[in-house]
């Protein structure tokens, strides 16, 4: 396989470079074999470790593993110290306070924390949570969830804000549901299936302002593939997540910019008074040593990472369209290089990637039965229901290789044109 230019031009460990394959032995688990030859094209999901970060990690796993929260003895004072120093790291990466930073497990938990407990803070005197319509789940299932249960004894409102056939919000539509009720609003800076930015953000900003609701941003996906998030635009609150970034997973952060009045949020997690009294929970040194030189390392690194991912994406563009006839979304479009949904017209993504077991992709959604069903977020932008069964994820990382890329299109076509054929024999 063709070297990776990016690691051997800017010093990115050859460890980082086909992991599965090459530096651990080969796996047989719960029946389960990594084929040969596999290619990982869902980095928009999770990134491997990066080895520098692992090496930051490696002490306060082994030798130094005491509890922070315990400051009776030299150790835990040394954990607690070293906690300390990665939230100051983090919080100067996105220029803010280090109080402003609470550490969470997941994306998905920094989330949930922040909508119930705005919705569970008995000083809350509004009632509305409203979000964009592509936002990621753990926000729409969140607010339907607090809608089920506090509608009715806690007024409760939630709201989508609707959103256009290229995926912006419209604001003329926004304008009216974000009003003095509104709570909080939810938007995305980059969208985790299709990668569009979304340029309405600093006009939802204005709205906020206006009505004094809150702007909460996902930037989940926007700091991992853009050099900064929430598209510049000043936030009140943020998602970010290390496991995007080549960190470990099992750590992320919700941002809680102090505003006047300020951000109230009722605890989810009660025990020990962590993270300011909002996340009781032992804390998990070495993840967030280790999600802190992930921060600074994407930082210092977006431009080129940047570029490698222009690099990748125009590679397998390139290669899949000599094969077989291809239908990109966000063609014509604001969006981050690296995650691209495509579809074959005719050809059911679900059975394309069960098909295609060598390139590891993604669909937008799957129950637990393996049947596909149709993305909430191609759904939202008026996509028609067989097209949107048709079409899957594929995002690009840094281990990644023109070569590999341009394998992966030819394996994906191939199989493509297979399930094609097969169809049009059963008629």
């Amino acid at each position: 396989m063709a070297k990776n230019n990016f690691i051997d031009n800017f010093m990115l460990p050859q460890q980082l470079m086909n992991t599965s394959k090459d530096n651990v032995p080969p796996l047989h688990f719960g029946g389960i074999t990594l084929p040969e030859n596999t290619i990982y094209l869902d980095f928009a999901s999770s990134t491997p470790l990066d080895i520098r970060v692992f090496q930051q990690m490696t002490p306060w796993m082994l030798g130094y593993f005491a509890n922070a929260a315990n400051r009776t003895h030299p150790m835990g004072e040394l954990t607690e110290h070293a906690i300390g120093l990665a939230r100051l790291n983090i919080a100067s990466v996105f220029e803010v306070a280090q109080d402003e930073i609470i550490f969470t497990s997941s994306a998905t938990e920094s989330n949930n924390l922040l909508l119930r407990g705005l919705v569970e803070n008995p000083l809350r005197k509004r009632n509305k949570i409203v979000y964009c319509a592509t936002e990621h789940s753990s926000i729409v299932a969140t607010a339907i969830t607090l809608f089920d249960h506090y509608s009715k004894i806690l007024g409760i409102e939630i709201q989508e804000l609707p959103v256009d056939k290229k995926g912006q919000i419209i604001t003329e539509s926004a304008e009216k549901i974000i009003d003095k009720n509104t709570l909080c609003v939810c938007v995305m800076d980059v969208n985790n299936e299709t990668g569009i930015i979304q340029n309405e953000l600093s006009k939802i900003k204005e709205m906020c302002l206006n009505s004094g609701a809150i702007l909460h941003v996902d930037a989940s996906q926007g700091f991992a593939r853009a050099s900064q998030i929430a598209c510049g635009v000043d936030y009140d609150t943020a998602t970010i997540s290390a496991s995007k970034i080549y960190g470990p997973k099992g750590v992320a952060a919700l941002i809680v910019k102090k505003r006047r009045p300020r951000i109230r949020i009722e605890a989810q997690l009660t025990g020990g008074g962590h993270e300011n009294n909002i996340r009781s929970s032992t804390p998990n040194t070495a993840a967030i040593v280790g999600f802190a030189a992930a921060c600074q390392l994407q930082k210092e690194e977006a431009q080129l990472r940047i570029k490698h991912h222009k690099k990748m994406e125009l590679a397998f563009c390139n290669e899949i369209q000599k094969h077989i006839e291809t239908y990109f979304y966000a063609e014509n479009t604001h969006k981050v290089p690296g995650i691209l949904t495509l579809y074959f017209k005719g050809v059911n993504a679900m059975k394309l990637l069960e098909e295609s077991k060598t390139v590891c992709a993604s669909v937008g959604s799957a129950c637990k039965t393996l049947q596909a069903t149709a993305s909430h977020v191609l759904v939202a932008m008026g996509i028609d229901l067989e097209n949107t069964l048709s079409s899957f994820r594929v995002s690009f990382g840094l281990t990644n290789s023109e070569e590999e890329v341009r394998e992966a299109a030819r394996r994906l076509a191939k199989t493509a044109k297979k399930l094609k054929e097969n169809s049009a024999t059963l008629l």
